[in-house]
Formats: C-alpha cells, sequence, structure tokens
C-alpha cells in the first residue's frame, strides 16, 4: 500500500536554510516552529489541489463534501445544515 503521509524534518530544514547556526541555535528554532506551527495553510493548499487535480481528472466533487443540504425546508422546519464529516482523527 502508498504511504499518503507528507513529513518534513524541522530541524534538518532549519539546518539546511542555515547551515551556519550551531546545533543548540537550530534545535531552539526548530522547537519553536514545532510549537506555533499552524495547519491551515496546509489544509488550505491541499483543499485547493483536491478542487485542481478532481477537475483535471474529470472527477465530480459536488455532493461528496459530507455536507447535506435538505431539497426541501420542510423536512427539517429550517435551512440547517446537516454536517456529515468523514471518518478521520480530525473528527472524532
Amino acid at each position: 500500500m502508498r504511504d499518503y503521509l507528507i513529513q518534513v524534518d524541522v530541524l534538518e530544514a532549519v539546518q539546511d536554510f542555515y547551515p551556519g547556526l550551531s546545533v543548540e541555535d537550530a534545535t531552539q528554532i526548530a522547537d519553536s516552529i514545532l510549537n506555533k506551527w499552524d495547519f491551515t495553510q496546509m489544509y488550505n493548499s491541499i483543499a485547493d489541489d483536491i478542487t485542481w487535480y478532481a477537475d483535471g481528472h474529470g472527477i465530480e466533487l459536488e455532493g461528496k463534501d459530507g455536507v447535506e443540504i435538505p431539497v426541501d425546508e420542510e423536512e427539517t422546519g429550517d435551512r440547517t445544515l446537516i454536517l456529515n464529516p468523514p471518518p478521520s482523527r480530525l473528527f472524532p
């Protein structure tokens, strides 16, 4: 089975960009990056890529995002969206 995990060694990246840093300084910077990391930009990029590649492969995404919009408002009595998140560690 193919592995779909993207990993980055942050300490190695810091040392690649600034090879003149001491190990202690590079480690301190890498620790700070890890402690403050925000995955928003990465997930937004993946979301954009999903749309781009699905279009390129002729894959229809509409109706497959886990959001159900009732056909008739009378079904629920209001216009509440029903969310059905995919099975994921992000959606327990």
